[in-house]
C-alpha cells in the first residue's frame, strides 16, 4: 500500500514538471517545425518590423538614386537628340547635315566642307545656336539675301558692321518693304507687319525709324529689337 502511494506522488511531481517546463521553454517540436512561444514571437514580430522598415528605408532611397537618375539620362539624351538643318550659299558642299542638338553653326559647315574664299564672314555668327529643319544661307562678300521665311534665322542672328551705308544695304526699308518681309521681322508678325503698312499708307512714309513706335504693338522694348534691322529710304 505504501508503495502505491509513493508511485503515485512521483507521477504527480512527473506531470506538475513537465507543465512547467512545457511554459517555460521556448518553442515546442511539433511535427519537425518549431512552434514559438508568446514571448519570443512578440520579440520575433518587433525584429521583422525593424527589418521592413529597413527595407522601406532602402527603397526610400533607391528611388531618389532612380528620380536622379532620370534627370541624366534626360538631360543626356536631350544633348545627344539629333536634328537636321539645311545650309546652303557660300560653302563647299551644300546640303542637309545632321548635328546633335547642342552643336553650333560651325559644326554644321565643317560637315559642308567649309565655307568658300567668297564667304562673308562678316556677316554670319557661326557661334550661332542651330534649330532643327532650319535653312541657313551663307553669304557671299557683296551678295544682297533677300530676308524671308526660309533664311530669316541666319539674318536675324548676324552680326552686321559698323559702317552705316553698307549696314543700311542690308536693313529692311519700311517705307518701301512688303508685307513678308516685313513679317521676317523680330517679334513682327502678320498682324503688326500689316498695321505698319496701314500707317504707312496713311501717312504716306516713315519720317525716322523711331516713328515706327507710332504703330499700334510696337512700344520701346519691341522698337529696341527692330532698329538694327530696319532704315528708312
Amino acid at each position: 500500500m505504501k508503495q502505491k502511494k509513493n508511485f503515485i506522488i512521483i507521477i504527480v511531481i512527473i506531470a506538475i514538471s513537465s507543465v512547467f517546463l512545457i511554459k517555460n521553454n521556448k518553442f515546442i517540436e511539433k511535427n519537425d517545425s518549431y512552434v514559438v512561444s508568446g514571448a519570443e514571437s512578440e520579440k520575433s514580430n518587433l525584429e521583422n518590423n525593424d527589418i521592413e522598415k529597413n527595407d522601406n528605408n532602402q527603397g526610400d532611397f533607391s528611388k531618389i538614386e532612380n528620380i536622379e537618375d532620370v534627370k541624366t539620362v534626360d538631360k543626356t539624351e536631350n544633348m545627344t537628340k539629333k536634328i537636321s538643318i539645311y545650309i546652303s550659299g557660300a560653302v563647299n558642299s551644300p546640303g542637309v547635315v545632321e548635328l546633335k542638338s547642342n552643336e553650333r553653326l560651325m559644326e554644321g559647315v565643317k560637315l559642308c566642307d567649309g565655307l568658300t574664299d567668297e564667304a562673308d564672314t562678316n556677316r554670319i555668327n557661326l557661334a550661332m545656336k542651330v534649330k532643327d529643319e532650319g535653312h541657313y544661307i551663307i553669304p557671299k562678300e557683296g551678295e544682297e539675301i533677300a530676308l524671308n521665311d526660309s533664311n530669316e534665322n541666319i539674318e536675324n542672328n548676324n552680326n552686321y558692321g559698323n559702317d552705316s551705308t553698307e549696314g543700311d544695304n542690308k536693313k529692311i526699308n519700311i517705307n518701301g518693304a512688303s508685307k513678308e518681309e516685313l513679317d521676317s521681322l523680330p517679334g513682327v508678325g502678320e498682324v503688326t507687319a500689316q498695321k505698319i503698312i496701314d500707317y504707312r499708307e496713311e501717312n504716306k512714309e516713315f519720317k525716322s525709324i523711331d516713328e515706327i513706335k507710332n504703330v499700334k504693338g510696337i512700344g520701346e522694348n519691341k522698337f529696341n529689337d527692330l532698329k538694327d534691322y530696319i532704315c528708312i529710304q
